[in-house]
């Protein structure tokens, strides 16, 4: 993926002492530290486990040269942030001459991730700013972009975002039942996403928007999953290491999704498409964003947008009335958009933006018809772009229908 990937980097040339003709390899779940590094090639890509069995485990070629980061911490023994490693064979490493096992250099505590402001302009018109979500390796010039997303900071929502889905790695992700909390980090948003998020703000604001207290405690019910969730676009079940996972916890990689639908249909969409990217063993390229602007009739049945930022008078941080997906195979050149709507509280679906192409796909196997948990229809990746210029432009590509 083009600007993604670690954008400076220093290299130390390691002396080959210690280092064996035998391949390295650890198992993730019994060989790693409590912190475990993050592990880049030569190639200055993270390397992660792969699924053999029952086991998960990371291997490396004889006499690799590696480097280890504790992005924010250190690496306990060596007391750097960073250092270049080299594989000595077994769970052994080699740095300057000294063997240490994986398990000695591990980080003093939990990989901190960092966003690099001001990459660029993007969406249509160049109306959004790209802004890279990652980890600084040796410090703030070398920075592994992990997901960009395109901000647009006058509605202070974000367009899309852009990460990879990793097929062959996706099977030997870290499971971890914990959940950081979402941060806001500073300049985005001139309200506070905390308080919008909460259901409480949410209702309130609808009696004022709706013009009736019932009505708005019908929209908003938490019993039937009717209020704004935090929606994820580059979803933390799409990334492999738990310091991977943990850095998607940005608003800016959110957007509101009511969370009939979050927990819907668009959870579906997210475990058809990692299980599409481990079926095929391949990268997908993964685009995520909202258009749009949700409507809902107030009390006299006129419709009203529905803007998070309200409940503190900010007509900013929109909830949009469709979010989509484009799912991108670069190694075959085939690519589909996917939609969904925002809104489960319609009784009838909507006019779609393209020709819906849901039943040639054959690993969309979810219901896309249940009104109540995201209506969904599928679109050729030109097809949504003419219809939301925001989409990015992959070129000629075939659909990815299987």
């Amino acid at each position: 993926m083009a600007g993604f990937g670690l954008q400076a980097f220093f290299i130390v040339t390691l002396l080959g002492v210690g280092v064996t003709g035998q391949e390295c390899m650890w198992n993730k779940d019994t060989d790693f530290p409590e912190y475990p590094p993050i592990i880049l090639d030569a190639s200055l890509e993270i390397v992660r486990p792969v699924a053999e069995g029952e086991a998960r485990v990371v291997r490396v070629s004889a006499g690799a040269k590696l480097t280890l980061a504790c992005p924010g911490s250190e690496i306990v023994n060596l007391g750097t942030t960073a250092v270049d490693v080299q594989c000595g064979g077994g769970n052994l490493l080699v740095v300057d001459g000294t063997e240490w096992r994986m398990d000695e250099l591990g980080c003093s505590k939990k990989d901190k991730e960092s966003i690099h402001r001001n990459l660029g302009s993007c969406g249509d018109g160049g109306v959004g700013v790209f802004e890279g979500i990652g980890f600084e390796i040796f410090g703030s010039d070398s920075f592994y972009e992990l997901i960009r997303v395109c901000f647009e900071p006058k509605a202070e929502t974000t367009l899309y975002s852009e990460h990879v889905l990793h097929g062959a790695n996706i099977a030997a992700k870290d499971i971890d039942s914990s959940r950081p909390s979402f941060k806001s980090s500073t300049g985005f948003f001139t309200v506070s996403m905390s308080t919008c998020y909460t259901q409480n703000s949410q209702l309130a604001s609808m009696k004022i928007l709706l013009g009736d207290d019932d009505l708005a405690n019908a929209i908003i019910n938490p019993h039937e999953q009717y209020y704004f969730a935090k929606g994820h676009l580059a979803p933390d079940a799409d990334f492999v290491t738990e310091a991977e996972q943990d850095a998607t916890y940005y608003y800016i990689n959110a957007v509101p999704q009511w969370q009939a639908f979050n927990n819907g249909n668009w959870k579906y969409l997210e475990f058809a498409t990692r299980d599409l990217a481990e079926s095929h063993s391949t990268d997908l390229t993964i685009y995520t964003g909202g258009w749009g602007v949700l409507t809902l009739d107030d009390i006299n049945g006129n419709p009203v947008e529905i803007y998070l930022g309200l409940t503190e008078d900010e007509m900013v941080v929109p909830a949009p009335a469709i979010t989509w997906k484009v799912v991108y195979e670069e190694s075959s050149s085939r690519a589909v958009g996917v939609v969904g709507v925002n809104n489960p509280h319609i009784t009838s679906p909507p006019t779609p933006l393209c020709s819906d192409l849901c039943s040639s796909l054959a690993w969309i196997d979810f219901d896309v018809n249940d009104l109540g948990h995201g209506y969904t229809y599928c679109c050729t990746v030109d097809d949504l772009r003419a219809a939301i210029p925001h989409v990015p432009d992959l070129g000629s590509v075939g659909l990815l229908d299987k």
